[in-house]
C-alpha cells in the first residue's frame, strides 16, 4: 500500500514537472485586447457621467 501511494505521488509530481517545463505560458493580453484600457476607461467614464447628467436634466425639466 505504501508503494502504491508513493508511486502515485511520484507520478503526479513527475507529470506536474513535465507540464511546467514543456507547457507554454498562458498568453498575456495586450491593452488593445482588453476592455479596461486606462485611456478608454477615462473616456468611457466621462461619457457615462455626461449621459447621467443628461438623463437627470431630462427628469428635472418640466413637461407642459
Amino acid at each position: 500500500m505504501k508503494r502504491l501511494l508513493l508511486g502515485f505521488g511520484l507520478a503526479a509530481g513527475l507529470a506536474y514537472a513535465v507540464r511546467e517545463l514543456f507547457g507554454t505560458p498562458p498568453p498575456h493580453p495586450s491593452w488593445e485586447e482588453m476592455d479596461n484600457d486606462p485611456e478608454d476607461l477615462t473616456q468611457d467614464l466621462a461619457q457615462r457621467a455626461r449621459e447621467a447628467e443628461g438623463a437627470q436634466a431630462e427628469e428635472e425639466a418640466p413637461t407642459t
